[in-house]
């Protein structure tokens, strides 16, 4: 049952941080395009953030699994 349950989990938190960014990407107020440490956030988001908490829910779900 907990394995089941924490590859739905893990399904639906990856789907998230997709859609995430595609929501930063076509916000219309242009908030992926404030500026953090000179850079946007839609960067940061995408090029930092997401892949490295991808990562780490991926391995969380892979530990659960076995």
């Amino acid at each position: 049952m907990l394995k089941a349950v924490s590859q739905r989990a893990a399904v639906v938190t990856l789907c998230t941080l997709l859609a995430v960014a595609i929501v930063l990407a076509a916000d219309p107020l242009h908030l992926g395009g404030v500026r953090v440490a000179g850079v946007s956030l839609l960067w940061w988001y995408a090029g930092v953030a997401a892949p490295l908490a991808a990562v780490a829910v991926t391995i969380v779900a892979l530990a659960l699994r076995s």
